[in-house]
Parts: C-alpha cells; sequence; structure tokens
C-alpha cells in the first residue's frame, strides 16, 4: 500500500459504508472505522439487529464500498469497493480489538454488549484521489 493512502487512513476516523441488503437495495451508513494496513482491511464495529448487517447474518460475506475522506477542507478522498463479512473468530476479533481501540477508546465501552459485532471490509479496488490543482491520483488499478 502506497504510504501517502496509509497515512490518510490512519489520520481519518470516520467513512461512507454501503452494504446490500438482503433485496439487494443498497444502504449507505457513516461509521468510525480503523484499519490494517498490509493486508488492507477495514474495521468497523456495530450492532446484530442494524440494516447493513441483514444480509450478512446468515454468514455469508456480502459487497460493500467505502469512501473515506469527507472533508471540503483537504480535498482527497479514499474510493473502496470489496467483500465485507461479520467476524466471528475469537483471535480475530482480538487483533480487530487491540486495533479498532487504540483509534477509538471510547467505543470500547459497547465490545461486550450482546448484540454488537464487527465487520471486516477487504477491498478489491480502490482510488485515492486528492482533488487540488495538481490533481493526484493513487490506486490499486493497473
Amino acid at each position: 500500500m502506497d504510504q501517502k493512502v496509509a497515512q490518510f487512513l490512519q489520520k481519518n476516523r470516520v467513512c461512507s459504508l454501503t452494504t446490500l441488503r438482503k433485496d439487494g437495495s443498497p444502504h449507505a451508513a457513516a461509521m468510525h472505522f480503523s484499519n490494517n494496513v498490509e493486508p488492507l482491511e477495514i474495521y468497523l464495529q456495530t450492532e446484530r439487529p442494524s440494516i447493513k448487517v441483514e444480509a450478512l447474518l446468515g454468514g455469508q460475506p456480502g459487497r460493500a464500498s467505502i469512501v473515506v475522506g469527507l472533508s471540503e477542507e483537504e480535498w482527497a478522498t479514499l474510493q473502496m469497493d470489496g467483500e465485507i463479512a461479520i467476524v466471528g473468530d475469537k483471535s480475530e476479533l482480538n487483533k480487530i480489538y487491540d486495533i479498532h481501540y487504540q483509534k477509538h477508546p471510547k467505543a470500547k465501552q459497547y465490545r461486550d454488549l450482546k448484540d454488537t459485532i464487527f465487520l471486516k471490509f477487504t477491498p478489491t479496488w480502490w482510488r485515492y484521489t486528492e482533488f487540488k490543482p495538481e490533481m493526484k491520483i493513487i490506486s490499486s488499478e493497473k
């Protein structure tokens, strides 16, 4: 992953997540996120009864999109498409807890609630763009 993109993810805390519902219609939500850089994975803490996870409750992964960078002051954005799933493996969850609660310590208060779950988003495509006069684009496309 490009260092500039990794720093952008580290600096930002909020994203727009769009998942597909059971009927195939999209559902978008503003979410706090954390991430791993290598491999690139995005982690999101949410609740089991939320609309964004209804199609994932059967255990099958789904398709999703994430946008990071919603500031008119910075004029940079990271768009990603990929796969999303509920994390059920305890050892994987423990690694995610360390990453997520370091970035979002206040979210830890919800960790042990009955309906709290974590989603893992794995990008299959991404593009980072700086909308400045010199217009810089970094992409996973070759």
